[in-house]
């Protein structure tokens, strides 16, 4: 039996807040109709079960059967269906690109209270730990797949982990279940495969529990990385740049290149964030940060890049790029107003004696980009300055100059995005103000 009620409701007793519905991912293949199968006859006892989400990456001839096969199942076991159809990217590899591209799409279901539910197994465990291993990944790589982990605004979880695949396929022939065979799961020349039928075969002629032991391997692996993460936060913290989520240039150029580095690969785990290659870490630490402080560094890596500002190493998503068409948004205050050109949102939030004043909404605002002559009258600055001495001062790094919006009324310029409210615009002790909210959006 692939697992209990008590064993995923212990699962999910692990998480930081309740898990309310439930999806499931579903192939349509061996693993995850298992799953579904033994999820559906355990609903009495379980979180609600919201539906089965298969995925239709169009790569086979056969996507649509295998899209409607799904249905089918699912219409058997009374369980609603979702078909989302992805676009795998070009120009990096196949399995990754569909890997991301899956993910993506369900996390896109996913609520605040939601749990998806993966069918990946022991093998599976047992096989992403040696390609971790090839590929010299460090402890977080040889940890392979988490059980639970965060996904979008939910979680993602793997209760077949101590299940063999000999286990969940006894399991299907006992319940007669049919499944689909994707024929890409024979062909060698992707890595996985390679490992399944060529390398795990010969492993188990010698050690026939190789699956099991590379796998327990893999979650004392998980168990010393878990302990690393909380120790690493407090030194982290006392770390940090003048800014949330940076860390000091300063600080980390007293430490030993290998904390260095182990410190930088945490801030990115920790910001859900892709983490850099080796040779990004060397150019940064034995190269960049040594550089004069003016000097912009600017090193990127797919998902992600540094960049620093004065002692600050940023780590982050990449930019956007920002948009070369000349564009203005005419906005009465009210509600979100979205900037697509900048990849962010602005909001007004009322607040006595603070922000823009009521009057000036009630013309009008204009919202548009930097051209590059503008100045404005800090409040409480006794000059007018130009936007390139108020951003030094109000330190914002060169990168974020072209992604904020100005906010005008009529042809006078009266905030900068939630930076700067100009003296003539300033809303009165005794005033209602409309405090300015600049929201960056979050990448897809």
């Amino acid at each position: 039996m692939p697992f209990s009620a008590a064993q995923l409701k212990r699962i999910l007793s692990q998480l930081p807040q309740p898990v309310e519905r439930l999806w499931v991912a579903f192939s349509g293949g061996l693993d995850s109709h298992v799953l579904l199968h033994r999820l559906v006859g355990l609903r009495d006892e379980l979180p609600h079960i919201v539906g089965a989400i298969h995925i239709h990456h169009d790569l086979s001839d056969h996507a649509d059967a295998w899209a409607a096969h799904c249905q089918k199942i699912c219409q058997q076991l009374e369980i609603a269906c979702e078909i989302s159809r992805v676009k795998i990217a070009e120009g990096e590899g196949l399995e990754d690109s569909a890997r991301r591209a899956r993910y993506t799409a369900i996390e896109a279901y996913l609520q605040p209270d939601d749990a998806v539910l993966l069918a990946q197994h022991q093998d599976d465990q047992a096989e992403t730990f040696l390609l971790q291993a090839l590929r010299g990944g460090g402890p977080r790589g040889l940890a392979s797949m988490p059980s639970i982990a965060p996904l979008g605004a939910g979680y993602q979880i793997r209760p077949l982990l101590d299940i063999s695949r000999t286990q969940i396929q006894e399991y299907a022939l006992q319940h007669e279940l049919h499944w689909i065979e994707d024929e890409s799961n024979q062909d060698t020349r992707f890595d996985r495969n390679f490992i399944r039928h060529e390398i795990m075969p010969r492993l188990k002629q010698r050690w026939p529990s190789a699956s099991r032991t590379l796998a327990r391997t893999a979650a004392h692996t998980a168990g010393l990385v878990h302990i690393t993460d909380e120790l690493l936060q407090d030194e982290l913290q006392g770390l940090t740049g003048s800014r949330p989520a940076t860390l000091s240039i300063q600080a980390l150029k007293k430490l030993h290149f290998s904390r260095a580095a182990l410190l930088i690969r945490a801030m990115c785990y920790q910001q859900q964030l892709p983490v850099p290659a080796t040779s990004h870490i060397q150019e940064l630490l034995n190269k960049q940060l040594h550089a004069d402080i003016d000097r912009q560094i600017h090193i990127n890596w797919p998902g992600a890049e540094f960049r620093r500002y004065r002692d600050d190493l940023y780590i982050h998503s990449p930019l956007p790029p920002v948009s070369e068409t000349p564009w203005r948004h005419e906005w009465d205050g009210k509600g979100i107003l979205e900037i697509p050109e900048l990849g962010g949102n602005l909001t007004l939030e009322p607040n006595s004696g603070q922000g823009i004043r009521r009057q000036l909404l009630e013309k009008g605002l204009i919202i548009k980009p930097r051209s590059g002559s503008e100045r404005c009258q800090p409040a409480g600055d006794k000059h007018r300055r130009d936007l390139k001495t108020i951003y030094q001062n109000n330190e914002v790094p060169p990168w974020d100059r072209e992604r904020l919006p100005l906010i005008y009324t009529g042809d006078e310029l009266i905030a900068i995005a939630d930076i700067v409210i100009c003296e003539q615009a300033l809303a009165g002790q005794d005033e209602v103000g409309y405090k300015v909210i600049w929201q960056k959006n979050q990448p897809s």
